[in-house]
């Protein structure tokens, strides 16, 4: 019956091992799942939608080829489109039912459409490109779309493909082949049990012939007497009690069936080791063919054991309702003050305004434009406040997906720690703009940043005439110029944190001395005025969490000489940056000359006890004119 068993067990075995290594070979899944998108090879776009790449799970392979050059972006979704609302393209979606499908949108006008090149855009969070062939990994979340191209003028590639992983995964196979692994073992040690049952019942033994009941034999004396061989009584009565004449109690040798000896033993004990060793031997194919099936298994081929899942953390900054999403994101802001530092830095070294106008707009254009005048005519003039290249610390981009869109920024100079983090305002006009800087200032020494909501959150522009900070935005400009020409005395001056502000200190001393120059020679035949008031710019202001906001406005210091004889002139040559601006090296009106001071401050909320602070300045000659004849 142990070999019936043995053999039942070695039939499960088999079936379960096959059945293991069938779920791995033979009924194994493909591990990809490949879409081939199909799209009019006529259009110089292809817009592969978001709801595309997410239609099968895990990361996303894309795979472009077709023409000489291939160019690639992903970027938000609304982003895309809004680039591309001028410009015909293929747009591939997913429809209710699953299906991927291609339509071509044609905008009006789209016909006569020049082309336009997607690269270098600041829209997209992340861009490609490659000669003949590209292939890039992926995990595009929801709301990021694909945008295919070649140049913007010649047809986008039309061979494009996504591939998908897909899980072929066996949870039983493991489970299978171990449990065919138990039951071959079991088979075989039925087998080897019924093996030695086998030979231990082999039939009874054949006995030799009964020997007669002999009497006692006489010894001659001085013999030593053996046992005797007799009835059970005689032997009794031979083998008597202690103190008879046996001189030993030797117990008679066992019946054998043939000649034993010592050596026999010897030889049979010796047979009897070996077959146990060979039972113990016969299991270990058994261990070895289990230890190498389940060394070729991977995580793929057992089941998944549920875990407790990790508790996500609660956010403390909560998005507002019908909140749009942020402007920038990091990676884009990086990017982006990276093309901006690097153009202006060429710029400025060229003297290049035009070079300078794709990244600057507004008073920062405007006085990098007096700046390259004044150093073309004077070799020694100081050139303009760098834009630092550096480790990007604070992004608040504006919560908005149309535009014009901001973003302010603060960022660190690498290698410079002396030198102050700057703070920049970004401006982005429309989708085919770039972001250009419009004011740049540098930071206060400790300086205390209020609370700002995360760059994922971004945040929203205030309006200029907004009622709920301690100041309206368009209001702050005109208010710290009165600060700066009364000091503590201005009607402004509670509303300001005066005790951290080292412009103003700055400023008083500077006024202070050309006040003293200027007496030096020209007490007695002129006059020196000085004037403040709100600068050029319409102030940006963007929300912090406690309700403040940050705000960006600019202040004009004028300063106005005249003569005060008829016959006395104002001499410009002793200032060479002025006689560039004027033109002149005298003049008998006099000049009035505009310093422009760029300027954040952190404006609390309406009813908050807090000051108005100084976040941080820059300031610079903006202007110099000839005044005219009264």
């Amino acid at each position: 019956m142990r070999f019936v068993w043995a053999v039942v067990a070695f039939v499960i075995a088999a079936a379960l091992i096959g059945a293991g290594i069938a779920q791995r070979t033979v009924f194994l899944g493909p591990d990809t799942a490949t879409l081939e998108v199909e799209a009019d090879a006529s259009q110089p776009y292809t817009l592969i939608d978001s709801e595309v790449f997410r239609s099968h799970t895990g990361t996303q392979t894309l795979e472009i080829a077709g023409s000489e050059r291939i160019y690639a972006a992903y970027g938000r979704t609304d982003d895309m489109r809004a680039w591309l609302s001028d410009a015909p393209y293929n747009h591939v979606t997913v429809d209710d039912e699953g299906n991927v499908g291609s339509t071509v949108v044609q905008p009006e006008g789209g016909e006569d459409f020049p082309g336009r090149d997607p690269e270098g855009s600041d829209l997209w969070l992340q861009e490609y490109s490659a000669e003949s062939e590209l292939t890039t990994r992926l995990q595009l979340p929801e709301g990021v779309s694909m945008l295919i191209a070649s140049d913007g003028t010649q047809p986008a590639p039309a061979d494009v493909s996504i591939v998908w992983p897909i899980s072929n995964a066996t949870p039983w196979a493991g489970p299978l082949i171990v449990a065919g692994a138990l039951m071959l073992l079991l088979g075989l040690v039925l087998y080897v049990l019924g093996v030695r049952h086998l030979r231990r019942s082999r039939g009874p033994r054949r006995k030799g012939p009964a020997v007669p009941p002999t009497e006692p034999v006489a010894l001659p004396a001085g013999r030593r007497r053996g046992p005797a061989v007799g009835p059970a009584e005689d032997r009794k009565q031979l083998t008597g009690p202690e103190g008879s004449d046996a001189d030993s109690q030797d117990e008679p040798a066992p019946e054998t069936d043939g000649p034993s000896s010592s050596g026999d033993s010897r030889a049979s004990g010796g047979r009897g080791l070996r077959r146990r060793g060979g039972r113990a031997l016969v299991a270990v194919p058994v261990f070895a063919l289990s230890a190498a099936l389940l060394a070729g298994c991977s995580p793929d081929v057992w089941p998944e054991l549920g875990g407790t899942p990790s508790p996500s953390p609660t956010p403390t900054v909560v998005a507002p309702e019908n909140q749009q999403p942020p402007a920038l994101t990091d990676a884009q802001a990086e990017r982006i003050l990276a093309s901006i530092s690097e153009t202006v830095a060429q710029a400025d070294e060229a003297r290049d305004a035009e070079l300078a106008a794709t990244r600057l707009e507004g008073i920062a254009l405007e006085m990098r434009e007096v700046n390259y005048r004044i150093r073309g005519e004077v070799e020694d003039h100081p050139g303009p406040q760098p834009i630092p290249a550096g480790s990007l610390e604070i992004l608040l981009p504006q919560a908005f997906d149309e535009w014009p869109r901001s973003a302010m920024v603060i960022v660190e100079a690498d290698g410079e720690e002396s030198a102050p983090p700057s703070i920049l305002m970004l401006t982005q006009a429309d989708p085919w703009s770039n972001y250009r800087a419009t004011t740049i200032a540098s930071m206060e020494a400790a300086v205390e940043i209020p609370d700002l909501a995360p760059s994922w959150l971004g945040a929203a522009l205030v309006p200029p005439d907004s009622s709920f900070l301690a100041l309206p935005p368009n209001e702050v400009a005109a208010a710290y110029a009165d600060v700066l020409a009364h000091g503590e005395q201005s009607e402004f001056a509670d509303l300001f944190d005066l005790s951290g502000d080292s412009f103003r200190v700055a400023a008083e001393q500077r006024r202070a001395d050309t006040l003293a120059h200027f007496n030096e020679t020209g007490q007695e035949t002129g006059s020196i005025e000085f004037h403040q008031r709100p600068g050029p710019t319409e102030p940006v202001a963007l929300a912090t969490l406690g309700s403040g906001a940050i705000v960006a406005v600019t202040v004009d210091e004028i300063e106005t000489v005249r003569p005060l004889e008829e016959d006395a002139v104002i001499k410009l040559d002793a200032d060479p940056a002025i006689s560039t601006l004027t033109g002149e090296t005298s003049t008998p009106t006099g000049v009035e000359t505009t310093y422009t001071d760029q300027l954040y401050f952190a404006v609390p909320a309406q009813g908050s006890t807090e000051r108005i602070r100084l976040l941080g300045y820059s300031s610079g000659l903006r202007d110099a004119r000839i005044l005219e004849e009264e």
